[in-house]
C-alpha cells in the first residue's frame, strides 16, 4: 500500500511538470511567431519608403548614403548609390556645356527602350533648363552596330527628329528586321529621303567615325544593358536599380539636383 501512494505521487508530479514544459513550449513558439510577423512588417516598411523622393536632401561627400528630411525632421534613406544608381568609376566627359547632361543610351530593336520612349518624351517635355537631354545608341556588341548606323544616318541626314520615333514603330510594331543597308535606304526613301543621298551617308566616314566613338563610350560608362540614363557622365540608372520604368526618372531628377547643388 506504501509503495502504491509512492507510485501515486511521483505520476503526479511527471503529470505537473509534463504540463509546465508544453504550456511553457506553447509560449516560445508564440513569441517566435510575432516576432518573425514584426520583421516581416518592418522589412516591407522599409521596402514601401524606398524610392521616394523628398524636396529637401543633403548627402555625404562618398555618394554612399543619400538622404533627405521631412517636415518632421526624420530623416529617411532615398537614393544609395551601388543599390538606386551606379558611380562610373571614371567621369565621362558631357557635351552639354554648363548644363547637366542627360543621355540615353538605347537600341533600336530593344523593346524596353521603345516603350521608353513615351516617358523619354515626357522627361524633354519637363526637364530643368538647366540640364540638357542627348541621346546615344550603345553598341555592347557585334549585332548592335546597324543600330547605331542607324542612328547616325538619320543624324547626319538631318533627319533624326521626323524619323526616330517612326523607326522605333518599323521595327516594334511592323516587324521589319533592317538587315540590310539596301533595305534600310528604301525605308528612308519610302518616307521622303532621297536615296542617293542616304546611301552616301551610309557609307560616309562621318558615320563609321560615330559608330566608333558609341562603341568607345559604351564601354566608358560602364552600362550592362539598355535603356541607361547617364546623369552627367557621372552615374547611371536603369530599371532594375532604379526599381520601376517610373522610377527611373525619379533617380534622375534627384541626380540632376544633386549636381547643381
Amino acid at each position: 500500500m506504501k509503495n502504491l501512494h509512492v507510485l501515486l505521487i511521483i505520476t503526479a508530479a511527471l503529470m505537473v511538470a509534463s504540463y509546465l514544459f508544453w504550456s511553457e513550449s506553447g509560449n516560445s513558439i508564440e513569441t517566435n511567431d510575432v516576432e518573425q510577423v514584426q520583421e516581416a512588417h518592418a522589412t516591407n516598411d522599409v521596402d514601401s519608403n524606398s524610392g521616394v523622393i523628398e524636396e529637401e536632401h543633403t548627402h555625404d561627400d562618398s555618394h554612399e548614403h543619400d538622404t533627405v528630411t521631412d517636415e518632421d525632421d526624420h530623416d529617411h534613406e532615398v537614393y544609395v548609390a551601388g543599390e538606386h544608381y551606379v558611380v562610373i568609376d571614371k567621369p565621362v566627359d558631357t557635351q552639354t556645356g554648363d548644363k547637366v547632361e542627360v543621355r540615353e543610351l538605347f537600341w533600336y530593336y530593344c523593346g524596353h527602350c521603345y516603350n521608353l520612349e513615351p516617358y523619354i518624351h515626357a522627361m524633354e517635355a519637363t526637364l530643368t533648363d538647366e540640364a540638357l537631354f542627348v541621346r546615344q545608341p550603345s553598341v555592347l556588341g557585334d549585332g548592335w552596330i546597324n543600330g547605331a548606323i542607324f542612328y547616325y544616318v538619320l543624324k547626319d541626314l538631318g533627319e533624326l527628329d521626323r524619323l526616330h520615333t517612326p523607326l522605333f514603330d518599323a521595327i516594334h510594331k511592323h516587324g521589319i528586321k533592317f538587315n540590310s543597308q539596301e533595305e534600310f535606304v528604301s525605308w528612308l526613301s519610302d518616307n521622303g529621303v532621297d536615296k542617293e543621298k542616304a546611301n552616301a551617308v551610309f557609307v560616309s566616314f562621318s558615320v563609321e567615325s560615330n559608330v566608333r566613338k558609341a562603341i568607345a563610350d559604351t564601354r566608358k560608362y560602364q552600362s550592362r544593358g539598355v535603356p541607361t540614363l547617364v546623369v552627367n557622365g557621372k552615374y547611371w540608372v536603369d530599371a532594375m536599380h532604379a526599381g520601376s520604368v517610373e522610377g527611373i526618372f525619379k533617380v534622375v531628377d534627384y541626380l540632376i539636383e544633386k549636381e547643381l547643388h
